[in-house]
């Protein structure tokens, strides 16, 4: 059995001979310890893709998650120039707004100081991104945010990265695409304040224009399995309690994620959701919404799930995805540290059907690749009881 075979046993809630491990790793991380240039890794999907196969033989893991399917075809052409060897290496592009493509993090869109987010009332459900600029929509494809709601309705070139790497890697390994939730999307179009905000104002407008964010979701998601894709992660990471509550998580999330996770179950392959933070006030929620697993878990102090509760609670219903403290373990840790967090959450797994390990959220940018290297090992020499 290939570690293809192991990740899809897991998922669809079966017990291989042991747990598969593969981490989402911050683009910080993956920078460092691939010495790719950042513009080059901002641009380039093919350099990104390769990057995304290096740290995958570097930690030897079962799975390769691609962020996003590819980067924004023909970016350069909107930039007037760039500085390569600056501090932050920067892209200045044609209409004042550049983007910043730091060195160990992700890259930041930074616009015009005119710049300003719609409000609500501005937003055209039928044209969402009307208003924006072609620097910010170029800077959002990179993102995964495409307003297309036909999955034949995209251009090979948005899948570029997927494409590569499953075509080097897809046979042995398990790859993963994303997509933003629709919630994301919305709080893309509005700014994190007043898109808030905005969910009490005026919730009927907030639900209208999540009823055609979920359309961009389904779309691309439909469109990574198509090409191959053997799971796609829901990248909802403001859906936890410090955000939304349960009523809240109710109106705004469960309906329209609902309808990403059948669309993509309906094609034949599992999908996860990915929330950060605290969210053991909502496990049950969460899968209600219909995926077939759940990434973070988080646990205390970065969020709130003990994971032996969790596992009790959705025990044999949904995969777990998790949930190694990426900060105090991963990054902060030592190897004793690492051997007594994966103990705990291997012990845990042994109770369920449908157990990966990972890290809860992204791998930080300086985390030492021993401590991953342990963690891998571990997982590897655990005895499933």
């Amino acid at each position: 059995m290939n570690s293809k075979e192991l990740v899809d046993q897991a998922m669809r809630l079966q017990n291989p001979g042991r747990y598969p491990v593969m981490c989402q790793m911050a683009n910080g991380h993956t920078i460092l310890n691939t010495g790719v240039h950042p513009i080059d890794y901002f641009v380039d999907s093919e350099v990104w893709a390769d990057c995304l196969i290096k740290m995958r033989q570097l930690y030897d893991f079962d799975g390769i998650l691609c962020h996003k399917p590819g980067r924004t075809h023909n970016l350069m052409d909107l930039v007037e120039r760039s500085d390569y060897d600056a501090e932050v290496p920067t892209l200045f592009l044609s209409d004042g707004s550049r983007i910043e493509c730091t060195r160990d993090d992700d890259a930041y869109y930074k616009p015009v100081e005119e710049f300003a987010w719609p409000t609500l009332d501005e937003l055209d459900p039928t044209d969402l991104l009307g208003w924006a600029p072609a620097s910010f929509l170029a800077f959002q494809v990179s993102k995964g945010t495409i307003p297309i709601t036909d999955p034949d309705g995209f251009e090979d070139y948005v899948f570029t990265t997927i494409d590569r790497v499953i075509e080097k890697a897809g046979q042995e390994f398990s790859v993963h695409g994303e997509v933003r939730s629709p919630f994301d999307h919305f709080l893309n179009l509005t700014g994190m304040e007043d898109g808030l905000c905005a969910l009490m104002d005026d919730p009927e407008k907030c639900q209208e224009v999540l009823s055609e964010t979920t359309k961009w979701s389904v779309a691309l998601a439909q469109a990574q399995v198509r090409r191959g894709a053997a799971a796609i992660k829901l990248s909802s990471p403001f859906a936890g309690s410090a955000f939304l509550s349960r009523e809240m998580y109710s109106d705004f999330i469960l309906p329209f994620e609902g309808q990403v996770a059948q669309a993509v179950r309906d094609a034949g392959v599992p999908i996860y959701t990915h929330t950060c933070g605290a969210i053991g006030d909502r496990l049950d929620l969460m899968a209600d919404v219909g995926v077939s697993g759940i990434e973070c878990l988080d646990p205390p102090p970065l969020g709130d799930v003990d994971i032996d509760e969790a596992v009790d609670l959705l025990q044999n219903k949904i995969f777990i995805k998790g949930n190694l403290d990426p900060v105090n373990t991963l990054l902060r840790g030592d190897s004793d540290s690492v051997r007594a967090d994966v103990g705990t959450v291997l012990n845990a797994a042994d109770k369920t059907n449908g157990f990966i390990l990972s890290s809860a959220c992204s791998v930080a940018p300086p985390t030492p690749p021993d401590n991953m290297k342990l963690m891998v090992e571990l997982c590897h020499e655990y005895q499933i009881s």
